[in-house]
């Protein structure tokens, strides 16, 4: 058996010689992922012509529906469409022939869009495609799926953001708990122990099937004589914080509520009755909007639904996140950005100053009819305060007079 040949003597140096290079800048791209683009040198990149247009499509059980895609291009030179992604649930249809001719059944193309196929160029030229729900089931409390879309200017190439597409229940629902058969993943905050609502399986007048929750602890500040802290039912993130609620906007939260115990002539101040979270908005500071109990929302205790509507001049109230700084009337583009980046939504419990216990029931978010509803401008993006050349929809809320830097 012949011995191996050893190799030339400086070979290793070499061979270490010829990496070093690809080390040196493979550290260089780690250090700038690690650092902030301070500078913005490497700007978010964020189309603001073409539009995807964000809709919502209600879908009855067991029936083939139509769903009307919506583009925006500011010199209305013709796009193309794009299906991106695919609803989880169900199949995704071209329309048929005879359908785009004569307005007949069978709706849809024999056979669906499959994901290898993606991104998939929509050939009807209304821009139409045809979801069909799961067969046999009964419609969901929220939306059956969703799926994404983009628009395309030929000539230029230039692509949109991804437009949403919710398919909503008949309802118009596309987020929704009735807690039929649990608590649904609902929590509580700001008491010392119970983290979880009850769950109760009966019916009580308007309630059916129910959560609840009793305060745990009266904190009292003796200047105000109001609790220092306070407890909400905290919505579950798997149902509430999805990017095709921003088909929302323009529509309404609803939920139905009553008290179980308490004294509601001596009321808590103020009344932060609904809490919208928005993690990314503000260019990543957060944002907060507040719908306090006034201007038709005040509530004593009796068994109320409570209705509010996802938009401008329905006494949404910006949050500034500092003591120091007075509220404000939220405007279209924050309501928009926060309802479309949604991370928190949570209603509030406790009213009184003393114990009190709150029944909740049958909370959901529903779409306008009209659709699309979301606010174009804001879906172009707003002004990013950080770097005025950037727009996107994360930077609304950030004020270029008021923004102070990390």
């Amino acid at each position: 058996y012949g011995r191996l040949k050893a190799p030339p003597r400086g070979a290793g140096l070499a061979m270490a010689g010829g990496l070093r290079p690809l080390f040196l800048f493979a550290g260089a791209l780690l250090l700038k992922e690690s650092l902030a683009d301070i500078d913005n040198v490497f700007p978010v990149l964020y189309t603001s012509n073409p539009v995807a247009r964000h809709v919502a499509c209600p879908v009855p059980a067991g029936a083939p529906t139509v769903c009307q895609l919506s583009g925006f291009e500011a010199e209305t030179k013709s796009l193309q469409y794009l299906i991106t992604s695919l609803p989880a649930s169900g199949g995704l249809y071209e329309t048929s022939q005879n359908y785009r001719t004569y307005g007949t059944d069978p709706k849809y193309a024999p056979k669906p869009i499959q994901d290898f196929e993606l991104p998939f160029k929509v050939s009807d030229s209304l821009a139409r495609v045809v979801y069909v729900p799961p067969s046999d089931v009964f419609p969901p409390e929220g939306r059956w799926a969703a799926f994404t879309y983009e628009v395309q200017e030929p000539v230029s190439g230039q692509m949109s953001e991804p437009g949403q597409v919710a398919l909503s229940s008949p309802a118009q629902h596309v987020a929704a708990s009735t807690f039929i058969a649990g608590v649904d993943a609902w929590t509580i905050s700001g008491n010392i122990y119970a983290g979880t609502p009850t769950w109760q399986a009966f019916g009580w007048g308007l309630l059916n099937r129910y959560i609840y929750g009793t305060d745990e602890v009266q904190y009292i500040d003796f200047e105000t004589s109001s609790d220092k802290t306070k407890w909400y039912f905290e919505a579950p993130a798997g149902k509430f914080y999805l990017p095709e609620l921003a088909t929302a906007y323009g529509g309404t939260l609803q939920f139905t509520i009553a008290s179980t115990y308490g004294d509601f002539s001596h009321l808590n101040s103020p009344l932060d009755f609904i809490t919208l979270e928005c993690g990314s908005c503000n260019s990543g500071r957060g944002m907060r909007l507040v719908r306090y109990a006034d201007n038709g929302l005040e509530w004593a205790g009796e068994e109320k639904i409570v209705q509010v509507t996802l938009a401008v001049g329905n006494y949404w109230r910006r949050d500034p996140m500092n003591s120091a700084l007075p509220f404000t009337d939220a405007t279209e583009c924050e309501i928009a950005a926060v309802v479309q980046g949604l991370t928190r939504v949570a209603i509030l419990g406790d009213f009184t100053r003393a114990g009190e216990g709150v029944a909740l029931d049958d909370v959901s978010i529903t779409t306008n009819s009209v659709q699309p509803n979301f606010p174009l401008p804001c879906q172009q993006g707003c002004v990013c305060a950080h770097d005025q050349r950037s727009r996107r929809v994360s930077c609304c809320g950030s004020d270029p007079d008021a923004y102070y830097p990390y």
